[in-house]
């Protein structure tokens, strides 16, 4: 059975319940039945993270870190989903949607990547985007966010 477990490392008041709900449904929905974590940092810490792991010195708005593999230990692990909630929320007013659904968009796009999807190439990053707008329908939000 598909486990979440979410991680608070920030100030801004996030509904956890609600994510928590998203993530658990996305993943039965897809026949996902593998763990991940989601932890939600402030805008410091996402860069300190990005500058760590991808040798990048600047902000983020999601970091993905696949951790599942063929080990007894680690292949009920899908991976952990890391999302700036600052990020998230200047993001959120300039596309005019709410912290909500950027933090849900985030989440799923953040999922996505733990399940192989890419978006560096133009092609990809369309069946990505494609992928979220079908992921948001099923879950009664709006698709025009993404």
């Amino acid at each position: 059975m598909a486990q979440v477990e979410i991680i608070n490392l920030q100030k801004r008041e996030v509904d956890l319940k609600f994510l928590k709900r998203i993530a658990l449904k996305f993943l039965k929905d897809e026949g996902e039945d593998k763990e991940i974590s989601i932890v939600l940092v402030d805008k410091k810490k996402i860069k300190e993270l990005n500058k760590k792991f991808r040798k990048e010195d600047k902000f983020t708005d999601v970091l993905t870190f696949p951790l599942g593999g063929e080990f007894i230990s680690t292949r009920e692990l899908l991976g952990e989903v890391i999302i700036s909630v600052e990020i998230a929320e200047e993001q959120a007013k300039e596309r005019n949607h709410s912290l909500k659904e950027e933090l849900v968009l985030l989440l799923i796009h953040g999922i996505l990547h733990l399940r192989e999807y890419d978006d560096k190439e133009e092609e990809k990053k369309e069946l990505m985007e494609k992928k979220e707008r079908e992921v948001l329908i099923s879950l009664g939000m709006r698709e025009d966010i993404v």
